[in-house]
């Protein structure tokens, strides 16, 4: 396994999930940072992918995102944040052997009935296509998450994630 990712997603769940991807998506936003909201399977809560256009070292990516995390955390100090679970993937290396951790993918045929595993605008509502949104979503580079994840790494503001960043 060579530890890289085509995507990561943010789980938030609880009762403030709502609230706290609405502010985590409006900080992506703000940083030219493109992200897509889709509602969890459950319905209570929702995951906020980062799509990449080539496979992504999943340190480079946990580290944008935990940045993305205290960037928003450091915003709306009325936030708790609480609803944050954790990233897939939630480690930066794959175990031995292993698959690493599993997220329910989006657009599965019975929640989305219900719907959920749904694609979701910036007032949380479904987009009316969701095929054509996705096809639609912009993908970051790796170049651009690395730049990202170095330049969070370089200013210490990536919180509950350990860099081993060097130092120019």
């Amino acid at each position: 396994m060579d530890e890289t990712s085509w995507f990561l997603a943010a789980d938030f769940d609880k009762a403030t999930w709502r609230e706290d991807v609405s502010a985590f998506a409006t900080t992506c936003a703000d940083l030219g940072v493109p992200v897509t909201v889709e509602r969890s399977r459950s319905g209570n809560g929702a995951h906020a992918w980062f799509f990449f256009s080539s496979p992504v070292p999943a340190s480079d990516a946990r580290r944008m995102a935990s940045f993305l995390i205290t960037e928003t955390m450091s915003r709306r100090h009325e936030l708790s944040m609480e609803s944050y679970d954790r990233l897939f993937p939630n480690q930066d290396t794959m175990p031995r052997g292993g698959f690493g951790n599993l997220i329910a993918l989006p657009l599965q045929r019975s929640p989305r009935d219900m719907g959920h595993t749904l694609f979701l605008d910036a007032n949380l509502e479904p987009y009316p296509d969701q095929w054509t949104y996705l096809l639609g979503a912009r993908r970051m580079s790796r170049e651009d998450v690395e730049a990202i994840a170095a330049e969070a790494a370089r200013k210490g503001l990536v919180v509950g994630v350990r860099s081993t960043y060097d130092e120019d």
